[in-house]
C-alpha cells in the first residue's frame, strides 16, 4: 500500500544548509505529514553531519543551469527547498557566474515547478540583500531591529544584470545576485501552474551569516587565516562593529517552520521575504570566534593588540582592489575575498528583527545558544584536526 503523504525536494542538499534541512524533515517526516524526500544536487547526496539516514531519501544528480537534467526531481513534488547557491565575494566578482547560478538558475527552477505543477516554493535568500551603505557613507552599513519593512533593500531593474545592479552593495556581485533571485521568486508568488487551476506559492528568507557542522566557508576561512598567522585575529576596523550570525540548524528550523505555514495558511506568507534569526549574541566575528575556540579543547584564538581604524583600512584595501582591477585583464588575477567587503562587514552593525517570523512561521529558535556553539564547537574542532593538524603531521614528516 502506497504511503499518504507529501513529497518534497531539497534543491542543493548536498550543501551546508541543505543538510541541515534534511536532517530535520526525516526527523519531522511522521509530523510534517511526509512520504518521501528528495534532493538534488551537482553531487549525489552524502550525509556529512551525521544525521539519522531514512530510506525514504532520494538522490537525484543535476544541475539548475541545465533544467533538462534535474526536471525529474519535480514530478510529483508538493513543495520545495531552493537553497543552491553560488557564495562568492572574490575580487573582481565573477558577475557571469554569479547572474548564471543565483539568478538564472533560480528562473529555471521557477519554471519547472510551474510546468510540473508544483504548488509550493521555499527560497533561500540573505540577509546581505540589507547590506548597503548607510546614509551614503559607501564604506559600513548599520541595521538596528530592523524588520523586513525597515531594512533598506535597493531598487534593482531586473531587466538588468547582476554587474549593471551591483553598485548599491557594500558586497560586490553576490548580494545583488541574491536580492535579483529573491525578487524573480516573490514575483512569481500566485502564478498560475501548467494545469491550470492551482497557483505557484512562495516565501524567501532571509537567514544572516550562518555557522554549524558542515560549514565550508565562513569559519573555515578564518581558521585558515589563522593557522597562518600565529593563532591571532586582526583587528581592521578599529572598535569594529557588530554583527547578527545564526546558527545552521536554527536556519533550517525556519525553513521547516516556513513549509508547515506555506502549507496550512499560505496568505500569511505568500510573496514575502522573512528575516530568520536565532538568540546567537550579536558579537563582532573575532569574539564570536574567540567563543568557539573556547568550547574546545585545541583551538584558542586572539585578536591582535594592535588596530587599524576602519577608513584608513578601507583606503588601503581600495587601492588594492584598484591595482588587482588594473592586472586582471593581463594576469588574470583575483582576490579570493574582496578587502573592502571585509572591512565593511566588520564595520557594520547588522542586526535584524524576526517577529515576521514569530508571528507568521510561528518560529522560535529550536536550538538554544549554548548548545549550538558545543555542537558547532566539536565539529570545527574535528574539521581542524583532519583539514589543519594532519597537514603540519605531514609537512613534519618531509
Amino acid at each position: 500500500m502506497d504511503k499518504v503523504g507529501e513529497t518534497v525536494l531539497v534543491v542543493g542538499g548536498s550543501g551546508f544548509l541543505g543538510q541541515h534541512i534534511i536532517k530535520l524533515l526525516i526527523q519531522e517526516q511522521e509530523k510534517l505529514g511526509i512520504k518521501e524526500i528528495r534532493t538534488v544536487d551537482l553531487k549525489p547526496y552524502e550525509n556529512r553531519i551525521g544525521h539519522r539516514e531514512s530510506k525514504d531519501l532520494i538522490s537525484f544528480v543535476g544541475d539548475i543551469c541545465k533544467p533538462e537534467t534535474i526536471e525529474k526531481a519535480f514530478i510529483g513534488v508538493d513543495c520545495v527547498f531552493h537553497c543552491a547557491a553560488y557564495i562568492s565575494i572574490q575580487f573582481p566578482p565573477n558577475f557571469d557566474e554569479l547572474e548564471r547560478v543565483n539568478v538564472i538558475g533560480t528562473k529555471n527552477i521557477i519554471e519547472i515547478c510551474l510546468k510540473h505543477n508544483v504548488p509550493r516554493l521555499i527560497y533561500t535568500s540573505s540577509a546581505s540583500v540589507a547590506f548597503t551603505p548607510y546614509k551614503g557613507v559607501n564604506t559600513f552599513a548599520i541595521a538596528i531591529n530592523q524588520t523586513e519593512s525597515k531594512a533598506v533593500t535597493p531598487e534593482i531593474d531586473l531587466q538588468k544584470s547582476t554587474r549593471e545592479n551591483d553598485k548599491k552593495f557594500l558586497i560586490p556581485g553576490y548580494a545583488a545576485s541574491k536580492l535579483r533571485a529573491e525578487r524573480v521568486v516573490l514575483n512569481s508568488s500566485g502564478a498560475k501552474l501548467n494545469n491550470g487551476k492551482d497557483y505557484l506559492q512562495t516565501v524567501a528568507l532571509r537567514p544572516p551569516l550562518t555557522y554549524g557542522e558542515g560549514d565550508p566557508h565562513f569559519m573555515p576561512a578564518c581558521f585558515e587565516y589563522l593557522s597562518k598567522h600565529n593563532m591571532q585575529f586582526p583587528r581592521i576596523s578599529g572598535a569594529g562593529g557588530k554583527q547578527q550570525l545564526i546558527y545552521a540548524g536554527n536556519s533550517a528550523w525556519g525553513h521547516i517552520c516556513a513549509y508547515k505555514t506555506l502549507k496550512s495558511q499560505p496568505k500569511k506568507i505568500a510573496g514575502l521575504p522573512i528575516f530568520i534569526t536565532d538568540d546567537t549574541p550579536v558579537h563582532d566575528v573575532s569574539r564570536f570566534i574567540q567563543r568557539v575556540g573556547r568550547e574546545t579543547e585545541s583551538l584558542r584564538f586572539h585578536q591582535s593588540w594592535w588596530s587599524t581604524p576602519h577608513f584608513l583600512f578601507y583606503f588601503l584595501a581600495f587601492l588594492f582592489e584598484m591595482v588587482v582591477k588594473l592586472l586582471q585583464p593581463i594576469l588574470g588575477t583575483t582576490l579570493k575575498y574582496s578587502p573592502r567587503a571585509l572591512s565593511s562587514y566588520t564595520a557594520s552593525v547588522m542586526m535584524f528583527n524576526r517577529l515576521r517570523a514569530d508571528i507568521h512561521l510561528d518560529y522560535e529558535p529550536l536550538v538554544d545558544e549554548k548548545k549550538a556553539l558545543m555542537l558547532s564547537a566539536g565539529w570545527y574542532e574535528k574539521w581542524w584536526q583532519e583539514n589543519i593538524t594532519s597537514k603540519r603531521g605531514k609537512r613534519c614528516k618531509q
